[in-house]
């Protein structure tokens, strides 16, 4: 567990810190260790529900991959994939639905409750469109019942934050025929962040964050300039699964937030130190 040790000048300036925020939302999109992990989960909650307590307010964006992977599994459902991503056809859909919004997001919301949170399930604030794969060597392609983001419902985002409430938002979104479809995480934490136009996205995952040597935990990229991660990109020093995490910041960034962080969620309490320390667990990509 991390040890935060303040004198008293130390004390004040992150006093300062936690107050420039208080009247810019916050998105922590929830992933990795964060939800898979127990004390992470546990610090996770807990730093979430100290900073809304100390007046920050905050959205969380949630996915769940792996609980509907174990949950397709125990349906004797086989994942079919596409170009590398997995097709979501109505059955799949069906459990999506049902671990996202009615176990994960239900589970989320109790917990931040008993921490004295007032939280709730913001299930219907996302509209979205069908969307197929980019394919460069002929037509897009097809993944079912996947879209991306058409709107997010500011309004009651913002009505939810000026009463002081905690909106947990699934990563699922409603058709203009009222159909669920199935949406990428990232890709909603980075719409609700561009569409609040907030300060800071933090994206929670299971690495270090940016690194100039991938087997080096040491040579970790503190702060990046958007354009210096592209570049890092196109050169390879950013590979891997370290990409969609990176595109995820660039697409919040593009959309309208002005910083985007990624965060280690194994580090207990890291994403406290994000607002009370000059130092974090992580890479921030500024425009």
């Amino acid at each position: 567990m991390a040890e935060f040790t303040f004198s008293l000048p130390a004390f004040a300036a992150a006093v300062d810190r936690v107050a420039n925020h208080r009247h810019h939302p916050v998105i922590v999109k929830l992933g990795g260790s964060a939800m898979e992990d127990p004390a992470a989960t546990e610090t996770c909650l807990h730093s979430l529900a100290t900073l809304h307590k100390l007046g920050v307010p905050l959205v969380v964006v949630h996915g769940g991959g792996k609980p509907i992977d174990r949950a397709m599994a125990q349906a004797g459902l086989v994942p079919r994939k596409v170009a590398g991503r997995r097709y979501t056809d109505d059955a799949t859909l069906n459990i999506v639905v049902r671990v996202l919004k009615d176990e994960i997001n239900t589970g989320l919301v109790a917990q931040l409750q008993s921490r004295d949170v007032p939280a709730l399930g913001a299930c219907e604030v996302l509209r979205g469109e069908h969307w197929r794969l980019p394919n460069p060597d002929g037509p897009p392609l097809d993944l079912g019942r996947v879209g991306r983001i058409a709107a997010v419902d500011i309004a009651t985002l913002r009505r939810s934050l000026d009463d002081g409430q905690l909106p947990v938002i699934p990563s699922i979104a409603r058709d203009a025929e009222g159909q669920w479809l199935n949406i990428n995480a990232d890709t909603v934490a980075a719409a609700v962040a561009g569409a609040l136009q907030t300060r800071q996205a933090i994206f929670l995952t299971d690495t270090p964050g940016v690194l100039r040597d991938r087997t080096n935990p040491d040579s970790l990229i503190p702060s990046l300039q958007e354009q210096e991660a592209r570049e890092l990109m196109a050169q390879g020093v950013i590979e891997g699964g370290m990409i969609p995490k990176v595109e995820a910041c660039l697409e919040a960034l593009e959309a309208g937030a002005r910083s985007a962080l990624i965060l280690d969620g194994r580090v207990a309490y890291g994403l406290l130190a994000v607002f009370l320390q000059d130092t974090f667990p992580g890479t921030v990509i500024h425009r």
